[in-house]
């Protein structure tokens, strides 16, 4: 039996800001903001998606953003590095309307079933 996994993540349900399209939101967060998110210190990986119907939906992107622990998460984001992320992403989303939600990952790994 593989053991479980113990993680801390932060996922974001971001809208755009409303003077911009989805697909110009889209176009800034994978050419300028990714890179920015990429240099934080800790950070173990990094996965955003984009949901099929964002009107529906009620947001334009969805970030995953994997850290060891909740201590090396919030040292990330007081960092250097976190600062210019956070001051970045006013660039292109609404930040009031953001859902920053830090979780625990479990990851239990099974056989897959037939």
């Amino acid at each position: 039996m593989v053991p479980n996994v113990m993680v801390c993540k932060m996922v974001i349900l971001a809208r755009r800001r409303e003077d911009m399209s989805h697909e110009e939101c889209i176009e800034y967060m994978e050419e300028e903001h990714a890179p920015l998110v990429q240099e934080l210190p800790g950070l173990r990986k990094y996965q955003s998606s984009v949901p099929l119907n964002p009107d529906e939906a009620g947001f334009d992107e969805m970030a995953q953003l994997w850290f060891d622990s909740p201590e090396e998460m919030n040292d990330a984001f007081e960092s250097e590095a976190g600062r210019r992320v956070q001051e970045d992403a006013e660039n292109f989303l609404d930040a009031d309307s953001a859902l920053m939600i830090p979780v625990a990952d479990e990851t239990v790994r099974v056989n897959e079933l037939d």
